[in-house]
């Protein structure tokens, strides 16, 4: 981006385009994820695990900063489909808007 606040609500009529999840056979999926909590241990700048097991099960793994105890944080929880949903994708530096389908929505809780 090139630093400058773009606004949302500019004037200017845009193409709407629909994304690769609208294909018959689609290549990529969208998910949503909520969390209880996010601690501010979490490593920001690190990769972290999501693993999706039996009954839709799924388990989040988030590396710490460095020095923390315990070393990661752990999420569990369940993924349940979207329906109808959609997520509108702005890139404000070619101002392509495009459309895509939601799979699911993943809601998981801090493993205490």
């Amino acid at each position: 981006m090139n630093g400058a606040v773009p606004s949302l609500y500019d004037p200017k009529v845009r193409v709407l385009k629909l994304g690769e999840s609208f294909e018959k056979q689609p290549r990529c999926a969208f998910h949503t994820v909520r969390y209880d909590f996010k601690p501010a241990s979490i490593d920001m700048s690190c990769e972290g695990d999501l693993e999706v097991g039996k009954g839709e099960q799924v388990t989040i793994t988030l590396p710490n900063i460095e020095g923390s105890t315990p070393p990661v944080t752990v999420f569990k929880g369940s993924k349940k489909p979207y329906l109808k949903e959609c997520i509108l994708i702005i890139n404000h530096d070619t101002g392509e808007c495009r459309l895509e389908k939601l799979s699911s929505n993943i809601t998981v809780k801090k493993t205490r």
